[in-house]
Formats: structure tokens, sequence, C-alpha cells
């Protein structure tokens, strides 16, 4: 007889069963001895093996390409493309107009990677993109403003660089001048630099001849007379003073006394009467001579340096600190010359005349004296031939100071009162005048230059104790009065 289990019982004793088995196999594995069996890293290696890292601008399918800045270009690709990825898009942005055609628009000077992926995640193309500036309308501007120059432009980003040569410093200017306004059309993030290597064929080197002449003239007059009279009033003596002379040390001088003795109330008068004028001539020469390059300032001060004092101040200690300025005085001169063009020349002349002076001079409250600077400048920028000359004139300056001294009163009194008084008149006049002449020059062999020493001999003893002179005389040629044969060749300055 067959006994069959219905399907339900043997389910269930097929779930305890599987239970029992899988609690035994626990409890197994926790009361086992744990052991290190032996592991493989053989897929982590094949994993490794597999990476793959692309360098930028490589590739089968890789291109490199310029763009002008705010240009754009487009791209046609064979297969559909899913993605389109820019590394920067400041710099190129990309607009996708069908799945095969995209345009790369150049935003900034710049560089930048775009890459297109196809459905299958294939890389179909890698561009590598440089954005620059477009320099065709600057190579026109120089060509048709500057056309005897050979200008050679590069872009680097933002910034320009200038190679070549141009006949003068003028035409190097002019092609700077519109590099700088080719550049500034970029908008606000173009900040480049223009890098000016040109070379300048023409003479640059200027030589600026200057003589500078200051006459002053001064002219004092000075008269006085001074009165004294003694006599006797009710009993008394009585002396009365008129003492309105200036004092001088030369110039006319004379006095009188009259002592009377007949009798009478005037015992005596005497005067005293000073007369004196001064006639000051003084002449100032400097021919300072000044070599630059075009473009460069030269720099003259013939004169010195005095300390003014600039103020005073307490150090910890508590003593008093002064501090003083040097002043430079004299006759300066600065100039930067511009070689225009072969023949002309523009010049920026800066000079002065100074000198210390006690006018408007004041005592600090430290005692010190604080002189004044009377100065005489004049600044120019003017165009002219190389060889021509220029004469900066009308410098002038005229002071007149007149005092009266006298007794109140008894001065005032027509035809008498010229007795009672006494005038002090100064006049001072000052005129500059300066003279320029730039020159084009080139450098020269030493052996064709002199100096004053050149050809100067000193004097023998005879000469020396009986003509009592310093150097030998030279005569018409050139040659010493007294021949000798130490003394071959020409002979160069004349020292007197």
């Amino acid at each position: 007889m067959m006994t069959f289990t219905p399907r339900s019982n043997r389910k269930s004793r097929q779930r305890k069963t599987t239970t029992a088995l899988a609690l035994v196999a626990t409890l197994g594995l926790i009361c086992a001895p744990s052991q290190a069996g032996t592991r493989s890293y053989s897929h982590m290696q094949n994993s490794a093996t597999q990476v793959k890292i692309q360098e930028p601008g490589s590739g089968v399918n890789s291109r490199s390409i310029v763009l002008p800045f705010s240009k754009s270009t487009v791209i046609e690709l064979p297969d559909n493309v899913m993605d389109v990825i820019v590394s920067n898009p400041d710099v190129v942005e990309a607009v996708v107009h069908t799945s095969r055609r995209t345009m790369l628009i150049g935003k900034e000077a710049g560089q930048t990677n775009v890459y297109f992926y196809g459905h299958d995640g294939q890389e179909l193309l890698n561009i590598d993109i440089r954005v620059e500036r477009d320099i065709g309308g600057l190579e026109g501007l120089i060509a048709r403003n500057a056309p005897s120059s050979s200008v050679e432009v590069q872009v680097f980003n933002s910034n320009i660089l200038l190679t070549g040569s141009v006949p003068n410093a003028a035409a190097a200017d002019t092609v700077e001048k519109l590099a700088r306004m080719w550049l500034g059309q970029g908008g606000q993030n173009q900040n480049g630099e223009i890098v000016n290597l040109l070379a300048i064929k023409g003479k640059d080197q200027v030589m600026l001849k200057v003589r500078i002449v200051e006459m002053q003239r001064s002219v004092t007059k000075q008269m006085g007379l001074d009165l004294s009279a003694i006599g006797d009033l009710g009993g008394s003596t009585v002396s009365l003073l008129n003492n309105v002379g200036p004092t001088i040390s030369s110039g006319l001088t004379a006095s009188g006394t009259y002592n009377n003795t007949s009798g009478g109330d005037l015992t005596s008068l005497s005067g005293a009467l000073s007369a004196l004028e001064t006639v000051g001539l003084v002449r100032t020469l400097a021919e300072p001579t000044l070599t630059a390059i075009s473009g460069e300032t030269a720099n003259f001060l013939a004169g010195g340096e005095i300390p003014l004092f600039s103020g005073s101040s307490l150090d910890d200690q508590g003593r008093l600190q002064r501090s003083f300025e040097f002043k430079p005085f004299g006759v300066s001169l600065g100039f930067t010359p511009v070689v225009l063009s072969e023949g002309l020349i523009s010049l920026s002349i800066s000079t002065e005349v100074s000198e210390p002076t006690t006018e408007n001079a004041f005592v600090s409250e430290g005692g010190e004296n604080v002189l004044g600077i009377r100065v005489r400048r004049a600044n120019t920028v003017v165009e002219m031939p190389a060889g021509g000359s220029l004469v900066i004139a009308g410098l002038i300056r005229e002071e007149s100071r007149s005092t009266i001294d006298g007794t109140p009163g008894l001065k005032d009194v027509p035809g008498l009162g010229a007795l009672f008084r006494g005038r002090d008149s100064r006049t001072t006049q000052t005129e500059v005048v300066i003279m320029v002449t730039p020159y084009l020059v080139d450098p020269t062999h030493p052996d064709k230059l002199q100096t004053p020493s050149d050809g100067y001999q000193q004097a023998n003893d005879v000469e020396s104790l009986l003509m009592g002179r310093l150097n030998k005389v030279y005569a018409e040629n050139g040659q010493p009065k007294i021949q000798s044969d130490s003394l071959p060749g020409p002979f160069g300055h004349v020292v007197d």
C-alpha cells in the first residue's frame, strides 16, 4: 500500500529542515577556528591596465585651430553628436545647430578644448582652440599711416608684440599709438600690453648746446643832510639834532660848523652832507653741452646745494632735533629730445637760474635763519631742425625801492624841507637769455677729441722767476715762443 503525503505537509517539513541546516551551519562557522585563505588581485590589475588617459591635443581625431576674437567657425561632423564639452566656456561658446553642425564663437582671448562625443560614447573630435585678436585691421592701419616702416605684428592672448624697423622715432611713436588705439577696441576684458621692440634706422642721439647769459645791473643813490644846533633859551642850553643822512663808507661827505662868538641865543650850528651813487654789474655765463638718446632725459647743474631748515622736533630724551633740506641752486638744465625725422627734432627744455638770497627770509622759532631762493625758470616744448638755434629771452626782472627819512613836518616844507630829509633809492634790473642748438651726433674716435690740458707746458725757471709766468706763452701759429725739442707737434688750447 502506498501512502502520499499531502503537498502542504511536505513543504512544511522542507522549510523546517532548511531552517535547521542553516542554523547548524552558522554555529559551525562561529565555533570553527579562523584561517586566512589565499586572495587574488588579478581582477584589479586587469582593470588598471584598461585605464586610458588622453593628453590635451592628442588622439586620432585631434585638431588645433586659431579662432579670431569675436568671430566664429562652423564644425561639420559625419555622425550625430550626443555631447559637446567646452573646458573653458568663457573663452569659447559652443552653439549646436543640428545633430551634426556646431558653431564655435570666440568670446575672450585665451586657450581651451572642445570635445564631441557620439551616442555610443565614442569621441568624434577633439579640438585645441587658441582665441587671438585678428591683427589684419592693425596691419592695414600701419601700412596706411607708416608706409616706410617694416613692422611685424604678433599677438599673444591680449598682448601685442611689435618688431621690425622704422625710419625714425616719430614713425615708432605712430606705430605704437595705432597699436594702443586698436587694442582699446576689444572691450573691458582686453587689458593687454604693447611690447615695442622696433628698431630705429635713423640717428637717435641728440647733443644740445646751450648758452645761458644773465646780466644783473643795480643802481643805488643815497643823499641826506644832518643838522645840529645849540642855543640858549631862558638861561638853559637847548640842542636840536636832525640826523637823517645815510651811513656810508664812501662817496661824498662834507661837513661844516659855525660858532657864534658875538653873542646871541644861537651858540653853534653844524651840518653834514652825505651823497653816494653805486652802480653794480654782474654777468653770469654758462655753456653746458648735453647728449641724450631720443626719448630720454638729460640734466645739468652748475652750482651747489645749500641746507635749508625744514623743522625741529624733540626726541625721546627731550633733546631738540633739527632737520635740514638741501636745496640745489645755480644754473640747471634739463631736456628731452625726440627725433621726428632725419632733420627735425622735438625738444622739451627746462632751464633755471637760481641763487640764495636774504629776501623773503625769516627766523624760525628756534632762532635759525631760513634763507630764500631767487629763481628764474623757463619750460618750453619746441620743434627745431638739427643745427638750428632758438633764443629764449624776455626773462626780465626789475625791482625799485625808495626810502625817505626826515623830520616830521619840516621835511614837507617846500624848498626848505630838503634840509630836513634824506633819500635812499635802489634799482635792480636782471635779464636772462638762453640760446639752445640741437645736433644729431655719432660717436667718434678719442684721438679726434681735445681737452683744455692738451698742449699745456709748464713755464721753466727763467720764465717763472723773471717773467712771473705759470705756463709758456703761445704765438699766433700755435707754437710756444720759446722753441724746444721737447714740444713737437701742434698744440691745443691757450691757457692764460
